[in-house]
C-alpha cells in the first residue's frame, strides 16, 4: 500500500535553502510556470518576511537517495516555487522594496526602495534578521508520485490555476505526452505566442485530441477544456502503446510543419491558428500534396484576408462572402469543431488540395 507522511524541515532559513537552492527542482512535472508574479506581489512577500508575518506553507517533495542520485536534485518543490523565487530573486538583485515600505519594527528606519544590497551595507542587521527568517518549509515523502500530483492539485483548489496548469497536474501518460510535445522545435524555434502558464503545453493538448479524434473515432469534435481534460484522464495510467502512436504521429506533421515556417513566424502568433494549420498539413500528407503548402501561399492567404476585409467596408458587395465568413470564424469559438472544419476546408481549396474535408 502506498504511503505519504510529513514533516517539518529543520532550519529552513531563507540564506540555508538560498545556498542550497541547486538542489531544490523547481519544475517537477506536475508544476505550474515560474515568473507568473506581478513584481507588486513581489514587494508584498518580501514586506511580510522583514516585518516577520507569517507566510504560506511550502512543500517539498524528499526525494529517495536513488532518484535524488540519479536526476541531481534532493528535493522537489510541490507548493511555494513563486515564494521560493520571489525570495531569490530579491536576494540576487532583482527587484527593490516598494517606495511606500515602512518597517513597522521601528518606524525610523527608511528602507522605501532599497535593493537586498542597499540594506546588506545601510542596515546589516536588518540583513541578517532577514537571512535568518525560518520558511515554513515541509517535507513530504512517498512511494507513489502519482500522490505527490494529487497533493499538488489539492494545493492549489483554492488558487486560479488555468485549464492547462490543472491539466499538467493530472499526470500521467498523455500529459507526459502533452510536455514533449510542447518542447518540439516548431514551439521553440517558430511560433510567437508566449508560453506563459503552459500555453504551448494547451495547443499540445489540443493536436493529441485532434489525432485521438481522426485515428479512434473517425471524427473531429471540439477542443474544449472539458474534452482535453478528458483525454488526459482516459490515458493517464493505460494505453501506453496508443499515446506514444498519437505522439508519433502528431510529430510527423510538426516535423513537416517547421520545413515551411520561418523562425518566430508572424503566421504563427495566434494559438487559434495553429489546430487549422495542424490539419492543413495532415491532409496534405494523407493525399501526397504536402508540396503544395508554401509558406507564400499561407501568407498570400493571410493578405487576401485583409484585403477581402477591407473591400467589404467600402462595398460589402464586392467582398468574397467565403473569406468573410473564414474572418468571422477565426473571431468567434476556435475550439468548436464545426468551425475549425470550416476554416480547414476553405484554407486547404486555396492553397490546391485535393481533398478539402476532414
Amino acid at each position: 500500500m502506498s504511503y505519504l507522511r510529513t514533516n517539518p524541515l529543520k532550519n529552513s532559513t531563507i540564506m540555508l535553502l538560498y545556498s542550497v537552492r541547486d538542489e531544490i527542482r523547481l519544475d517537477p512535472p506536475y508544476q505550474r510556470m515560474g515568473g507568473v508574479w506581478t513584481k507588486e506581489k513581489k514587494q508584498l512577500l518580501i514586506d511580510s518576511i522583514l516585518n516577520d508575518y507569517d507566510i504560506p506553507k511550502i512543500y517539498f517533495h524528499l526525494y529517495d537517495r536513488d532518484t535524488a542520485e540519479q536526476n541531481g536534485y534532493e528535493h522537489a518543490v510541490i507548493d511555494g516555487r513563486q515564494r521560493l523565487e520571489t525570495i531569490w530573486e530579491f536576494v540576487d538583485g532583482g527587484f527593490c522594496l516598494s517606495e511606500d515600505f515602512e518597517y513597522q519594527k521601528d518606524e525610523k528606519i527608511n528602507l522605501a526602495g532599497l535593493s537586498y544590497d542597499d540594506i546588506s551595507q545601510q542596515h546589516p542587521k536588518i540583513k541578517i534578521q532577514f537571512d535568518s527568517f525560518t520558511l515554513p518549509v515541509v517535507l513530504v515523502e512517498t512511494d507513489d508520485d502519482d500522490l505527490i500530483e494529487d497533493m499538488f492539485s489539492r494545493l492549489n483548489e483554492a488558487v486560479p490555476l488555468n485549464a492547462a496548469e490543472k491539466r499538467n497536474a493530472i499526470g500521467g501518460n498523455l500529459v507526459r505526452s502533452i510536455r514533449e510535445i510542447s518542447s518540439h522545435p516548431l514551439f521553440g524555434q517558430h511560433v510567437t505566442f508566449a508560453n506563459k502558464r503552459y500555453q504551448h503545453r494547451e495547443v499540445s493538448a489540443r493536436f493529441l485530441l485532434i489525432e485521438d479524434c481522426l485515428l479512434n473515432g473517425n471524427r473531429l469534435i471540439d477542443t474544449k477544456k472539458v474534452y482535453l481534460d478528458s483525454l488526459a484522464r482516459r490515458y493517464a495510467n493505460d494505453n501506453q502503446d496508443i499515446v506514444n502512436n498519437l505522439q508519433s504521429c502528431v510529430t510527423e506533421v510538426l516535423d513537416r510543419m517547421v520545413t515551411v515556417f520561418s523562425n518566430q513566424d508572424p503566421l504563427l502568433r495566434a494559438q487559434g491558428n495553429m489546430a487549422i494549420y495542424f490539419l492543413l498539413f495532415r491532409l496534405a500528407h494523407a493525399s501526397g500534396e504536402t508540396d503544395l503548402i508554401t509558406r507564400r501561399k499561407l501568407k498570400d492567404f493571410n493578405q487576401e484576408l485583409k484585403d477581402n476585409r477591407l473591400r467589404a467596408i467600402d462595398a460589402y458587395e464586392d467582398a468574397t462572402f467565403e473569406l468573410l465568413e473564414y474572418d468571422r470564424l477565426t473571431q468567434q469559438g476556435t475550439n468548436d469543431a464545426s468551425n475549425i472544419k470550416e476554416r480547414v476546408r476553405v484554407l486547404s481549396s486555396y492553397v490546391g488540395l485535393s481533398n478539402t474535408q476532414i
